[in-house]
């Protein structure tokens, strides 16, 4: 069974699909913390966006575990080090470069296979995983999307500033709107969820309940 749940940044489909994961005791494919990865490769070699194919031919690896995503790189786990907004900012870049999502679209279906999976991102129910029994698209109001950011990269340790993450959660919805090809949009058949003010048991609930109710 594959679970695609996608999203804009901060609408929460991380915690929920972690959760989704748990629950049904499947594996987690977190695709934009492969995205990220990516980013952190092509600023570690200098490699620059438009080039970004060539982290393919780097010693990188990427691990699925349920309600876990691990990346490494070199024989290093670098998962904790993909929440920065610079990394952020490139991978959205490497995001618009058609032959890198083509390319990378194919590692996420041949690393999945013929198993079960929860996967999240931007387009796991359009064109990663087009076939996925179920289709769900989280979102939530900008101001509520960027405080959640906020707070989670304040814990993180990290000094920033809420209208700098406002700022650059709507200049990457527009953006990644704004893509020629791969466009972001919920999946025609993807049911749709407003996760604000709502909290993230009744959110995995309603997921869980489209399972049951599906397969």
């Amino acid at each position: 069974m594959k679970i695609a749940i996608d999203g804009p940044a901060g609408c929460g489909k991380s915690t929920v699909a972690k959760e989704v994961s748990k629950r049904l005791n499947i594996p987690y494919l977190n695709t934009g913390l492969v995205y990220r990865a990516t980013a952190y490769v092509c600023v570690k070699e200098g490699i620059e966006p438009d080039d970004a194919l060539r982290v393919f031919e780097k010693p990188f690896e990427v691990k699925l575990d349920v309600a876990k995503t691990e990346v490494f790189y070199r024989g290093e786990e670098i998962t904790d080090r993909l929440s920065s907004e610079d990394v952020g900012n490139v991978a959205s870049q490497i995001a618009t470069v058609p032959a890198f999502r083509e390319r990378i679209n194919q590692y996420f279906r041949a690393l999945v296979g013929d198993g079960s999976v929860v996967a999240e991102g931007r387009d796991a129910g359009t064109h990663i995983f087009p076939d996925a029994e179920i289709k769900v698209f989280l979102t939530a109001s900008e101001e509520e999307r960027a405080r959640r950011r906020y707070e989670q990269l304040k814990a993180q340790g990290m000094e920033v500033d809420f209208e700098s993450v406002l700022k650059a959660i709507v200049e990457r919805d527009q953006r990644d709107r704004d893509r020629p090809l791969y466009p972001f949009r919920p999946a025609e058949d993807a049911v749709l969820i407003d996760t604000t003010g709502v909290s993230v048991e009744e959110v995995v609930e309603r997921v869980l309940k489209l399972v049951e109710e599906r397969v």
